[in-house]
C-alpha cells in the first residue's frame, strides 16, 4: 500500500539555523533541513506543540540576510523536530531564497554535466 504525497508545494534540502521562541519565551535554536513555499522542518531537540503559532528567523545567508517568518507547528516530532507551515505563504523573501537555491542547483547540474563530457 502506498502512502499519497499530501504536502502542496516540493521540498528543497537546505541547512540553515533557525531561531525561535519556546512557550516561556526563550530563544531556541534548531536547523532547517528542508523548505518550500508552505514551509519548513526545523529539526530541534525542543520542538513546539502541534498548533503552536511561533515566529522564527532564518540566517540566509545565500540571499545575503536573515528571514523573519510567521508559522503554525503542523507536524510534531518529539525531540527531533517539527514541521512549520508559513503564515504567509507569499512571503517574498522565503521566494527569493527558493529561487537563489535553484540557480544553485542548476549551476551545479550544468557544471557537472560540462565535466562529464571533458572526459
Amino acid at each position: 500500500m502506498t502512502v499519497k504525497e499530501q504536502r502542496r508545494y516540493t521540498r528543497k534540502p537546505l541547512k540553515i539555523e533557525a531561531r525561535f521562541l519556546d512557550a516561556d519565551g526563550k530563544v531556541l535554536k534548531g536547523i532547517v533541513r528542508n523548505i518550500s513555499i508552505g514551509g519548513i522542518y526545523i529539526e530541534t531537540p525542543r520542538p513546539r506543540e502541534r498548533g503552536s503559532s511561533l515566529h522564527m528567523t532564518l540566517d540566509a545567508v545565500d540571499v545575503g540576510k536573515v528571514i523573519d517568518v510567521e508559522g503554525k507547528v503542523v507536524r510534531h516530532e518529539a525531540e527531533k523536530g517539527m514541521g512549520i507551515e508559513f503564515a504567509d505563504q507569499n512571503n517574498k523573501d522565503i521566494k527569493k531564497l527558493i529561487s537563489t537555491m535553484r540557480k544553485l542547483d542548476q549551476a551545479s547540474l550544468l557544471a557537472l554535466s560540462r565535466s562529464a563530457f571533458e572526459e
